[in-house]
């Protein structure tokens, strides 16, 4: 997949997630490493946003993805 193909794949999955939710990913992203961790935590324990939890957990990896999603986040 090339950068484009990715960016273009971030863009539209944002795209779909609804105005409060968006919101609420842009403080869980902009929050300190305990709050996140401790959020990620509890979604990963209700099981009902795996694709979520999984892209944050990606976000706690990858700086820059969280820096990149934020962007798209607040865009959107």
């Amino acid at each position: 997949m090339s950068l484009e193909d990715t960016d273009r794949a971030l863009c539209e999955a944002v795209s779909r997630i609804p105005r409060p939710d968006r919101d609420f990913l842009v403080s869980v992203l902009c929050s300190d490493d305990a709050t996140r961790a401790e959020v990620i935590g509890s979604l990963h324990a209700t099981g009902l946003a795996a694709a979520t939890v999984g892209l944050l957990i990606d976000a706690e990896a990858e700086p820059s993805l969280r820096a990149v999603l934020v962007g798209l986040l607040r865009e959107a």
